[in-house]
């Protein structure tokens, strides 16, 4: 394989967006000011010795997802996931990579899964940003497929780049041409 075909993968690309089980008719939204998270498989592996060798007996499949954040005023996401904690709701969570090189027909690369906070801790620090600390227990096994981003998800994300004039006055829609490409 050429370098060309092989690239880092960026962890600022890949965000969680979050919704209640019962609040299904709704789109998912993104947690504000994410800062970190992990996706962590895990499964208890058992040695036993036998007469003929080891064998290794495989346990169940454990999953959790550790999430840090920047707490943010009147952040609606974030009372969602403080209520979901205390009330014992039913949360659906999806990892979903916004690399817009491993979009495929407007699609993102996701993980998908069902589960429970079993944690909500907020800091407060006198020196530092109030922090949020939560982890997310899965359900069953994570799925993996693609995701829609709406466009109120994308602008989350990221914002476009706009143009210097007002909006009614560029009809190209903030689009410049780069100066630095060669001819």
């Amino acid at each position: 394989m050429n370098e060309e075909q092989i690239q880092m993968l960026d962890g600022k690309n890949k965000i969680l967006l979050f919704r209640r089980m019962k609040d299904q008719g709704a789109s998912a939204a993104k947690l504000i000011f994410q800062t970190e998270h992990t996706f962590e498989y895990e499964r208890e592996l058992d040695a036993i010795v036998t007469k003929d060798g080891t064998v290794v007996k495989v346990g169940e499949l454990e999953t959790e997802v550790d999430i840090e954040a920047i707490a943010a005023k009147n952040d609606p996401v974030g009372s969602m996931l403080q209520s979901a904690m205390i009330n014992g709701e039913r949360l659906e969570i999806w990892e979903v990579n916004v690399d817009e090189d491993l979009a495929d027909d407007g699609k993102y690369p996701a993980v998908y899964a069902q589960g429970y906070l079993s944690s909500w801790a907020p800091t407060a620090s006198a020196e530092d940003e109030s922090e949020i600390s939560s982890t997310f227990i899965v359900d069953l096994k994570p799925q993996f497929g693609f995701a829609t981003l709406t466009a109120e998800q994308q602008e989350e994300v990221q914002y476009a780049f706009k143009d210097t004039v007002a909006d009614d006055e560029d009809e190209s829609n903030g689009d410049v041409e780069d100066e630095n490409t060669e001819d």
